[in-house]
């Protein structure tokens, strides 16, 4: 696997590769991307034998449900220790940003999470791509900012990270990796977008053939995929394939995920219904197994709870997913986060073996 620093080269549809025209060699715009960490993380990274961080999706509220969640989070990591976290999208409610001076990306991230000192590798959700307070998501040109965002040097601090639409990383970034990382770019294999920049199949399918030459070139001993939609959940919006009850909705995402993710990654890691789950593999996904975590910021009931077998599902909270991984084990726990108190707790956990 590449260096986050080197990964620009073969992630697609950055905005400064669009305002060239071409894939070109981004590398070099983003030199201090990796000074988020501080000397210490680094080192512990290299030296010790385990990489942990925080999934959490559905955040960009920028309201007291969004600042319990980060204070919980704030609170476990310091105890236990953290490297860095994943977004699952959804951002910054309810329709994006307009610009990279957006008052929102200091109001929905940089001052929610101003306590938390780790780096946030982010994807794009529908709400982050769209026209109306709706989520259309039919505006995917507005992700673009998001992924401008991350070279912006004015911000107020390096956590945001988005180096493409679409991207992978390793962790540990020194040494051999124990997970790689693939960010998916969900949003315009499931709405249609009228610019053709976003067409669903063209998209799609560029997509998947960059999945397919980075899962496949993978060293690492564990995998995951992660995006804003999910493959399966028994939340409001359902399975890929047949969200919000649309014959066909997500159709499209639904065949890139199994022609070039399932069954060759460990966990597919997504949020958009703002819940949290654990489903169990099917035989259309092979051994993958989905964790959804998309209570960062909202609450909502579950929609359908034998939708789907799940090992452990939960609506009406707030809350995350804290992992931690070896060599030789993937460990998740769902950390519970109360909408009216903000006492948190850990609910449930479960480890997979290599």
């Amino acid at each position: 696997m590449t260096s986050l620093k080197t990964l620009l080269t073969a992630a697609s549809v950055s905005t400064l590769a669009i305002l060239a025209g071409c894939q070109q060699d981004l590398s070099g715009l983003v030199d201090g991307l990796n000074s988020q960490q501080s000397a210490d993380q680094q080192t512990s990274l290299v030296t010790r034998d385990y990489v942990r961080f925080v999934a959490i999706g559905d955040m960009g509220t920028g309201d007291a449900n969004q600042q319990k969640v980060a204070d919980a989070i704030q609170a476990i990591c310091e105890e236990r220790g953290c490297d860095f976290a994943i977004g699952l999208g959804d951002n910054i409610y309810e329709k994006g940003v307009s610009d990279i001076g957006d008052s929102q990306f200091s109001s929905k991230f940089e001052r929610p999470y101003r306590h938390i000192d780790f780096p946030f590798y982010m994807s794009l959700g529908n709400h982050d791509n769209s026209h109306t307070s709706i989520g259309d998501g039919l505006n995917n040109f507005k992700g673009e900012i998001q992924v401008e965002y991350t070279y912006n040097p004015n911000r107020p601090s390096n956590k945001w990270n988005m180096p493409a639409r679409y991207y992978d990383f390793s962790m540990p970034e020194t040494g051999a990796p124990l997970i790689d990382f693939f960010a998916m770019d969900s949003n315009p294999s499931v709405v249609a977008d009228v610019n053709h920049q976003y067409w669903r199949g063209r998209y799609s399918d560029e997509q998947q053939a960059w999945l397919e030459n980075k899962i496949a070139a993978s060293t690492g001993p564990w995998k995951i995929a992660f995006a804003h939609h999910p493959y399966l959940s028994n939340g409001k919006h359902g399975n890929a394939g047949w969200y919000d009850r649309i014959w066909l909705s997500g159709h499209t995402y639904k065949h890139m995920l199994e022609d070039a993710v399932c069954d060759k990654v460990d966990v597919i890691i997504a949020g958009h219904d703002h819940d949290l789950q654990w489903t169990k593999p099917v035989d259309s996904c092979g051994k993958t197994e989905f964790i959804l975590s998309g209570a960062g910021g909202k609450t909502r009931s579950l929609g359908d709870t034998e939708r789907n077998p799940a090992f452990y599902q939960k609506g009406d909270t707030l809350g995350f997913f804290l992992i931690t991984v070896t060599e030789t084990t993937f460990t998740g726990e769902a950390w519970e986060v109360n909408p009216e108190t903000g006492a948190y707790t850990m609910a449930f956990s479960r480890t997979l073996e290599k």
